[in-house]
């Protein structure tokens, strides 16, 4: 991906920090103050800080340990470092904050890159401004230092600019991951299709297919034994089906945005039907997995209401459909910045996945980002053996063709929510068509798909709804299973009671215990029929391709 010859902002920073800039400027009076203030701030805590370091001594048996009395120096210097930063961050934000008529997008903008500024130079990011990092140091006799370098050696190495934040080799997909048991019994260009074997002598006769994202790997359903929301169904006695998309290669570049939806997601739902037997499924969408699967229903509802439409219901996992105010993904999204993506990506034929793992992880840069410079380079520690940073660093590519469309007519259009504001398969598409019964979850903390914006849909679709906000985040919101020793709660309603908004919503609601997945299972059997004997693993038209996890989702 070459980014030479490309706008020098296309991201927007110096054009929004500048109307912060300039709107002080027309403010000077405030702006004079205000600095005055921060001044006056920094001039006592630097008198503070030197009488109190004129005042240390050596505490009792220190004079005979170099070491220790080093130490506590580091650690008198890094709190004189974390308290002049914190002062001068804290007005940085206010400056941004607080700049006088200054449009939303370009604050939002702002804050956020001043965030990133920020967080970059914590004193926590330096060696003798983090007193655990030299601790480490002087108990390892220097080897924590030198075992952080050969870290970042093998980052540089791995050529793609991105710190290691997982044991990549205390997991492997198939064997301790993923490994719910199953066959793939369908396969195209795009998907494979996994059917999983039934756990229960019988089993409800309308099946559950998960569209899972394509920009990362499906499994993040199908994590261990206990995790696995795959399993969790399974026990329940449904039949479970899971999309695992191709990780695309160049030659996949004019894959579009229709494809997915017509020979990935309709494809799996015509495969699921066929094997069970049934004109319909429950299908569920995960993030841009539910983005597709609320296409479909909307090109599906196009024709006369008395024609079957293959979808009995669908769920949706932490997904947006009105992109007006998208999360923090929106300060990253800018005109300039597709128009600099779609000419760099024209010569691989794909969006290279470091790309995508750097943007999400730079929406949580001091977790994802700083967090592991100063565990992995300056303590010199091993990445740690976690399977939500496994998955979350199994990313994938995204085709040129599928990526540009997605960037331009979901985030900056916000085409999908207009009245036939789409075409997809030859027809224009409107979310005001769906009729089916909808179950709905988004996370409280989710950052990429805020749960307010998810709550839009109920405005647009008609038929029974129902809402579910879970605690935590965009993952651990959804990967939420019932355990007796959980803390995590859930809230949660039907729809049809004219509620005007998600603030309103959430106000009458009482807060619940527990994992929200049973509530999902006893709407789900509310509308699956009777048990009967399973469904064979595929059929005589779909045969066994191979077992569980497939091929597609080991591809690098």
């Amino acid at each position: 991906m070459n980014l030479s010859n490309t706008p020098i902002d296309p991201l927007g920073i110096t054009q929004s920090l500048l109307k912060v800039h300039q709107a002080w400027m027309v403010n000077s009076a405030d702006f004079l103050s205000m600095t005055s203030r921060l001044n006056a701030k920094l001039q006592a805590l630097g008198a503070e800080q030197l009488g109190a370091l004129s005042e240390i001594k050596p505490a009792k048996g220190q004079s005979d340990d170099p070491q220790a009395a080093l130490l506590e120096a580091v650690k008198s210097y890094a709190k004189l470092a974390n308290e002049l930063y914190s002062t001068c961050a804290n007005w940085l934000r206010t400056y941004v904050v607080m700049a006088p008529d200054v449009p939303e997008k370009d604050r939002q903008r702002s804050l956020f890159w001043t965030n990133q500024f920020l967080s970059a130079v914590s004193p926590a990011n330096f060696f003798w401004t983090n007193p655990s990092a030299v601790q480490k140091f002087l108990q390892t006799k220097g080897e924590s230092l030198v075992k952080g370098f050969e870290n970042w050696l093998e980052d540089v190495h791995r050529g793609d600019n991105l710190i290691q934040i997982a044991d990549t080799a205390a997991f492997k997909v198939g064997r301790n991951i993923a490994v719910t048991p199953g066959a793939v019994i369908f396969r195209n260009r795009l998907m494979e299709l996994i059917q999983y074997a039934p756990r229960t002598e019988t089993t409800f006769p309308i099946p559950i297919v998960f569209i899972q994202p394509w920009i990362n790997k499906y499994y993040i359903m199908d994590m261990t034994e206990e995790k696995s929301l795959v399993a969790y169904l399974l026990k329940q006695g449904f039949t479970v089906f899971m999309v695992s998309w191709k990780n695309p290669s160049a030659d996949m570049r004019n894959v579009t945005f229709e494809d997915y939806m017509l020979r990935g997601a309709l494809k799996a739902i015509e495969v699921a039907r066929e094997i069970c037997g049934t004109e319909q499924v429950h299908a569920a969408g995960y993030c841009i997995g539910g983005a597709v699967l609320s296409a479909l229903l909307a090109y599906l509802n196009k024709g006369p209401k008395e024609v079957l439409v293959p979808v009995r219901d669908f769920t949706l996992f932490a997904t947006l459909v009105d992109y007006s105010s998208p999360g923090e993904l929106e300060v990253l999204v800018t005109e300039e910045f597709v128009d600099m993506l779609e000419k760099a990506i024209q010569k691989d034929g794909y969006l290279d996945k470091k790309y995508m793992t750097a943007a999400f992880r730079s929406l949580r840069s001091t977790n994802l980002i700083w967090h592991y410079y100063v565990h992995n380079y300056l303590r010199g520690e091993a990445p740690p053996q976690s399977d939500f940073l496994f998955w979350n660093s199994d990313s994938t590519r995204l085709p040129a063709a599928m990526c540009s469309y997605y960037l331009r007519e979901f985030y900056l259009k916000n085409s999908l929510v207009k009245e036939d504001g789409l075409q997809l398969g030859n027809r224009p598409i409107s979310l005001r068509r769906i009729r089916q019964p909808l179950y709905l979850v988004g996370a409280e903390q989710d950052h990429i798909c805020p749960w307010k914006e998810a709550f839009k849909i109920f405005d647009l679709v008609s038929g029974p709804k129902r809402f579910v906000l879970s605690d935590e985040g965009h993952i651990t919101g959804i990967v939420n299973p019932p355990s007796a020793r959980s803390r995590r709660k859930y809230w949660t309603s039907d729809m049809n009671n004219g509620t005007s908004g998600a603030d309103e919503w959430f106000s009458e609601q009482q807060e619940r215990q527990g994992s929200w997945w049973p509530d999902w299972v006893e709407w789900l059997v509310e509308k699956s029929g009777e048990r009967s004997a399973p469904p064979t693993m595929g059929n005589d038209k779909y045969i066994v391709l191979q077992k569980a996890p497939g091929s597609y989702v080991l591809e690098q």
